[in-house]
């Protein structure tokens, strides 16, 4: 147990809005940390590179969603890693010098409840998050259950290791919602990673793809997206996306998108509940709008509109084992172009790879741990 590990920690609850003048990462800390004993059925590893997630943010400058994070807390969720010792028990093909990542959900693996009974521990309501319910990837050792790993495809760097977890969000979403069919017309609400993923995943599917943003977004998250030859609108409460849809938007080849102001899907990927509202008013009948993002508070829906237009509406919640090694498959074949969202940042760099993450100055901030 040595004294010189390290680990980025949520300390504060405190609420830190945009321009408010607090740092955003105030409520965050790079502390000292100790490895605890192994228990049964867990193992010892070496965090190899951690990415920030949407929800580390949140969880930072205290959003209410995510305001349930006990802290202290050594966050991190998406992460690569390497086994160094096995606790006591059975711990199946685990060895030692396993490079791996690790499923972020735990279910209860009761065989009587529904979620773990088919596999399916991302819908379990007793499950545990690592980084949430117990330390997780942002320290330099990390103690998890043997059962969370999950070996790294051949030909996977280590770094792209730290993007399996979001990416396997994205795949079980849009492979196990959507249906996305070629030729179809799908927009992404929201340009962060998630939103960015679901594009490249839904073009991959055959669709022409949309993806908004606001002002903020225009000269970093945006601008990547257009360099990935998408359509991008820049919304605002001023021009929405429906006005703009029935004003008319056409693609790089002067084709409009859409038909009469309406697409096949919507992907809400924003978090912003005004946008989830208005999504069932640019969706044609019979389409589908999947819900990936959280929100801090309810949000209010035209359940007439949405019964009598016969729409679609699916949430997806995080991921599984099959999805992990889907989202491998697509980095593995270069479906999923890793290396145009990666922003890698040392260690002694996390506290800014923080700040930049939550200032959406990046596209994905990857840590180099150890």
């Amino acid at each position: 147990m040595s004294a010189t590990l390290k680990g980025f920690s949520l300390q504060g609850t405190q609420k830190i809005y945009p321009d408010s003048g607090v740092a955003v990462t105030s409520n965050t800390a790079v502390v000292t940390m100790e490895t605890p004993e192994l228990k049964k059925g867990e193992i010892l590893a070496k965090t190899l590179y951690t990415g920030i997630c949407g929800s580390d943010n949140s969880a930072a400058i205290g959003k209410a969603n995510f305001d349930w994070v006990q802290r202290p807390r050594i966050i991190g969720h998406e992460f690569s890693a390497e086994v160094l010792e096995l606790g006591p028990g059975e711990h199946g093909d685990v060895k030692v010098g396993d490079i791996f990542t690790p499923l972020a959900m735990l279910g209860c693996r009761d065989d009587d409840c529904p979620a773990c009974s088919v596999a399916k521990w991302n819908l379990c309501p007793q499950k545990e998050i690592i980084g949430f319910h117990r330390n997780g990837g942002f320290g330099q050792r990390v103690v998890l259950e043997s059962d969370r790993v999950v070996p790294l495809m051949q030909g996977l760097t280590p770094v792209q290791g730290a993007l399996v977890e979001p990416l396997s969000i994205i795949t079980n979403a849009l492979y196990n919602k959507c249906h996305i069919k070629p030729g179809q017309d799908v927009v992404v609400s929201g340009c962060g990673i998630i939103g960015l993923m679901s594009a490249e995943v839904a073009r991959a599917s055959g669709a022409r793809v949309l993806v908004t943003g606001i002002a903020h977004d225009r000269n970093i998250r945006l601008k990547k997206a257009e360099e990935r030859g998408f359509i991008t609108v820049e919304v605002s409460p001023e021009n929405s996306l429906t006005a703009q849809l029935k004003q008319g938007i056409t693609d790089s080849n002067g084709i409009p998108f859409g038909k009469n102001g309406k697409v096949d899907v919507l992907i809400e990927c924003s978090g912003v509940p005004a946008v989830l509202s208005e999504a069932i008013d640019v969706v044609r009948p019979e389409g589908d709008i999947c819900v990936i993002a959280t929100y801090g508070t309810d949000v209010a829906i035209n359940a007439t509109h949405l019964t009598r237009t016969s729409l679609n509406m699916k949430g997806s919640m995080g991921s599984c084992r099959e999805d992990y090694m889907t989202a491998m498959k697509l980095m593995v074949t270069g479906v999923f172009p890793s290396q145009f969202y990666t922003d890698l940042y040392d260690f002694e760099q996390v506290t800014q790879a923080f700040e930049d993450s939550i200032k959406a100055q990046i596209m994905k901030a990857v840590v180099k741990m150890n």
